[in-house]
């Protein structure tokens, strides 16, 4: 009931032992029962809303897939007035009434109302808070001074203005007699605001600045938030490497940690997906088992995404159609995600051609049908991608097109070692040499001294 992904009621479940030594639940559909999601409409804004802490980490995901999804676009902006009416950002109020244009029933007239009052009570707070910071640097008392501007980068946060919220919270940094706990939740505080502002290089900025005062980021929760900005900051400029790094190397549990504030920019989920599809698309079969596999902490959030868990195990047995076509069902969705949505199609593609290369890795010849019935397609789409990869020198091999087989290129063994040969030698030399040269100045009483230390005698 859980899942990112609906799975369907006539689903055939099998208890299936791994190499890794756990029992899991495999989910295999009926070929006929294999429908897109969106055919199958089964995408329940609700429920994928409510993963994500109010007010502007829901509302962000929720106005995206209302720009980017035809089919969600009027239930996405309904569920966005309702939630913008119980906060106060009302300069996106605006925008999603221009982007409603009257097709809302209930919300066909712009509530002048709600937005005065909004506007009346924000105007009435910010002199308050204002007031108070005026006065307490008056009276000099640094921990009221603290407070004061903490609560009004609050407030500027609250409405939406993200670039005065970033202002404050940059002001608090400058006071030097901060203790670790106001330093760590103001740099978190100051990286949730670079996301709302999509500023990723300033979130990687100051995650940099964080690793100076490594003595204020200690507790586990805390060190959970900084790898999932640091994570997400990787991902979106396309470094799925250490995107995966960062994932694989969260440590939380999911219903222990449920209030830990990463939910407005991050899902539980979403750590399991992205971390999930970046480790799959870069790491190698040894990391793939190390850092997701056999990771007991992550492995607690791909239970709670089955349909990567199942991808990741059968890529990882090569089981390579299966695995594709659960990516393949996926795709509907992921490109519905406000961060997954720009790298999806390079994301499959690195996996399948992952695949591709692992697949022919052990053969020294193969034959492309093969190959083509194994990743559930034809022979031509496959011999294409494989020419690619061969260009790019990914796969070093070559291509018999009439009677469809890939030969791999073998190495000469014995230039090979030959070459390992003169190397050894040539270092065999160096060493020696220099061993000679030391004793010759030693018979002379000449010291050698290490750099930076006293000077040759």
């Amino acid at each position: 009931a859980g899942s990112r992904f609906p799975v369907d009621s006539r689903a055939l479940c099998v208890l299936t032992w791994v190499k890794t030594g756990y029992v899991h639940l495999r989910i295999h559909w009926e070929r006929d029962t294999l429908t897109s999601m969106a055919e199958a409409d089964s995408f329940d804004l609700e429920q994928y809303a409510s993963r994500y802490r109010p007010p502007h980490g829901r509302l962000v995901r929720l106005k995206f897939i209302a720009s980017n999804s035809e089919r969600l676009e009027l239930e996405a902006i309904r569920i966005l007035f309702r939630e913008l009416k119980k906060g106060k950002n009302t300069s996106m109020y605006k925008e999603v009434f221009s982007m409603a244009n009257g097709r809302i029933p209930e919300e066909k007239l712009f509530d002048s109302e709600w937005h005065k009052g909004i506007e009346s009570q924000g105007q009435l707070n910010h002199a308050s808070l204002q007031g108070e910071l005026e006065n307490n640097r008056a009276q000099q008392i640094t921990r009221s001074i603290l407070m004061s501007t903490k609560n009004l980068a609050e407030y500027y946060y609250g409405r939406g203005d993200f670039a005065n919220a970033l202002k404050y919270y940059k002001k608090i940094l400058k006071v030097d007699t901060l203790n670790n706990l106001t330093l760590s939740e103001t740099q978190l505080a100051i990286c949730g605001t670079y996301v709302q502002l999509n500023d990723f290089e300033g979130i990687r900025h100051q995650i940099a600045l964080m690793e100076q005062t490594p003595e204020a980021f200690t507790e586990s929760a805390v060190v959970a938030r900084v790898r999932c900005y640091s994570g997400l900051a990787a991902f979106v400029k396309g470094d799925y490497y250490e995107a995966a790094k960062e994932f694989s190397q969260i440590k939380l549990d999911p219903e222990r940690d449920s209030k830990v504030a990463i939910e407005e920019t991050l899902a539980f989920d979403d750590i399991a997906l992205y971390g999930g599809l970046c480790g799959l698309a870069t790491f190698t079969r040894a990391e793939l088992e190390t850092n997701i596999i056999k990771n007991e902490d992550f492995r607690k959030f791909l239970e709670l995404v089955p349909e990567v868990r199942e991808m990741i195990m059968d890529f990882y047995n090569s089981e390579y159609a299966r695995s594709l076509s659960y990516l393949e069902r996926m795709k509907h969705d992921l490109a519905l995600d406000l961060y997954l949505s720009p790298h999806v199609d390079a994301l499959c593609g690195e996996v399948r051609s992952k695949g591709l290369i692992q697949y022919c890795l052990p053969y020294s010849s193969v034959d492309m049908r093969a190959i083509a019935n194994s990743f559930n397609t034809t022979t031509e789409p496959v011999l294409e991608e494989l020419a690619a990869l061969i260009a790019q020198g990914k796969i070093e091999a070559r291509i018999d097109t009439e009677k469809k087989v890939l030969f791999r290129k073998s190495k000469d063994r014995k230039a090979l070692a030959y070459k390992e040969a003169i190397a050894t030698g040539e270092h065999v030399f160096s060493e020696v040499d220099a061993i000679l040269l030391r004793m010759q100045l030693m018979r002379q009483n000449k010291h050698i001294g290490r750099r930076g230390s006293a000077p040759m005698l």
